[in-house]
């Protein structure tokens, strides 16, 4: 019998795959209590056919769910395909041939992501789909895989085989580059050097021009070697290709990765002499440079500059800033008793407490100069809705802080209050989506009335009277709070409670009781 156990919230799953075939489920809840088995399932090509159903739910929209699915499903493949090969190949077969296109790509893009066993048979079936169009990166990726399961014979087949269906030197070029990102991904930087070896016996300039050199300087990027990478920069800027930004940023952050700030410093000055107007994006990548190696005097200053300049940080910006500042960073991730509740509490923290001296004020500029709010926030005559799709832990934590104040001193509030919080398809991670665990957590601890939809499982909403009851409160406690503090300040605090304290308490008791939900 073999088995795997499955996290899903704060229970366990455990499935079972029997000699004969058949399986069981069973859910061990947080307490160690066990729940009696909950499905069975029959062997062989049901089995099959659940796993490769479950693969293709998780490419559609609903992909959380799905690839929950398709995780617990994928230990019976990978226990019983060897004694059922067959079976499993005509089920793979079927699956290709009824899904559309996309969900057969996405579904193979996922099993390649995971390090998947079904991804090499889910592989072969694609080619022989009709609407099969050969990729690269795709086949690059099919090799790696092999390589690092052992199958180095199959791997170079793979390759050659590949190569050969290659009508130009151009197609080739590009081949070798995605070989070399897709087998230094998995750590196989020896043979990613073998490609790079190839590639570099082709004569120069590389057929394929700009787009060849491209894809070679951030594969090697992806393989930490930033003098090369600077080199065929170098390179491509002489034979008249215009790089862009981002290839200089890509150089620039392999240096400041490695710890060579000097050099980081050199390329991000060349973009200028290369032509470079420092817009949006040129100014952004810059900024991620420095968060690249958690410069923070180096942020601060590129901050200010770009405020002088005009130029806003965008989302990603937002992103690799926060997730650079370790004290934000693990205020987010442990949800102290001592966490901030406030994007005034969270600076008046990191100038007290952080070990970094500019963290506070790099957080602190970021929050002024950032329009990332005004993006996300929709206010409508209906809903004011702050979406936090596309943001880290960090980030999603700052950003609700701003949230939660702006509405506050916003304009006349719609009839529903909602934050969005995305099911987490983009995550690495299994499991319950961890933004959405951070929302409910501080929302909780405002005190806010916000609570998961019925019809949504990733959007807490209220209606407009328990969010005004809600910031009534809090006006009142932060009045008090206030007042207590100037009593206090004039002389020794009384052993007696104040009056302002017995009202603040009966306050707490009645809203408390008004926002619990019925």
């Amino acid at each position: 019998m073999t088995g795997v156990t499955l996290s899903q919230g704060n229970d366990l799953v455990q499935w079972q795959l029997e000699a004969s075939g058949s399986f069981s489920v069973r859910s061990i809840n947080a307490g160690g209590g066990v729940t009696p088995a909950t499905a069975t399932g029959a062997g062989g090509g049901a089995a099959y056919a659940e796993v490769l159903d479950a693969v293709g739910f998780a490419a559609s929209r609903r992909v959380w769910r799905g690839l929950e699915l398709a995780e617990r499903a994928a230990a019976h493949v990978g226990a019983g395909a060897h004694r059922d090969g067959g079976r499993a190949e005509r089920v793979i077969r079927d699956f290709v041939g009824t899904k559309s296109e996309r969900a057969a790509l996405a579904a193979l893009s996922r099993l390649l992501i995971d390090s998947n066993p079904l991804a090499v048979p889910f592989y072969e079936a694609v080619t022989q789909a009709r609407w099969f169009k050969w990729s690269s990166i795709h086949a690059a990726a099919v090799a790696a895989l092999l390589e690092t399961n052992g199958g180095a014979e199959e791997s170079r087949s793979l390759v050659a085989d590949s190569a050969a269906r290659l009508k130009s030197a151009a197609e080739v070029a590009l081949f070798y580059c995605d070989l070399m990102a897709a087998f230094s991904s998995r750590g196989l930087k020896g043979r990613a050097m073998d490609f790079y070896a190839q590639l570099r016996t082709m004569p120069p300039p590389l057929a394929g021009g700009a787009k060849t050199y491209m894809a070679m300087i951030k594969s090697l990027c992806m393989m930490g070697l930033a003098d090369e990478a600077e080199g065929a920069l170098r390179e491509m800027v002489a034979l008249g290709y215009q790089p862009d930004a981002f290839q200089f940023g890509l150089v620039a952050k392999c240096y400041g990765k490695a710890g060579q700030l000097a050099e980081m410093e050199r390329v991000i000055a060349s973009m200028s002499d290369a032509g470079i107007r420092m817009g949006t994006g040129a100014a952004n990548i810059v900024l991620s440079c420095y968060s690249a190696c958690r410069d923070h005097g180096k942020m601060l200053m590129w901050l200010k500059k770009m405020r002088k300049l005009r130029v806003a940080p965008t989302t990603k910006a937002y992103n690799f800033v926060l997730n650079s500042c370790p004290t934000v960073v693990s205020m987010a991730r442990d949800l102290g008793p001592s966490l901030p509740l406030s994007a005034e509490q969270l600076v008046k923290k990191l100038k007290s407490g952080s070990p970094w001296p500019t963290e506070a004020e790099v957080v602190q500029e970021l929050l002024a100069a950032s329009p990332v709010l005004d993006k996300s926030m929709v206010w409508s005559e209906t809903e004011v809705k702050l979406n936090l799709h596309g943001f880290s832990m960090t980030s999603a934590y700052v950003l609700m802080l701003q949230w939660v104040d702006a509405v506050k001193g916003g304009r006349a509030l719609p009839l529903e209050v909602s934050v969005v919080c995305g099911v987490g398809k983009h995550s690495d991670v299994r499991g319950e989506p961890k933004v959405r665990e951070l929302a409910q957590e501080v929302l909780s601890r405002m005190g806010s009335p916000l609570r998961l939809s019925a019809r949504n499982k990733c959007r807490l909403v209220a209606k407009r009277d328990r969010v005004k009851q809600w910031f009534r409160i809090q006006l009142f406690l932060s009045k008090a709070g206030r007042v207590s503090a100037l009593r206090c300040s004039n002389g020794k605090r009384s052993k007696k409670p104040s009056v302002s304290y017995k009202i603040v308490k009966e306050q707490i008791a009645r809203v408390m009781s008004l926002l619990r939900p019925s």
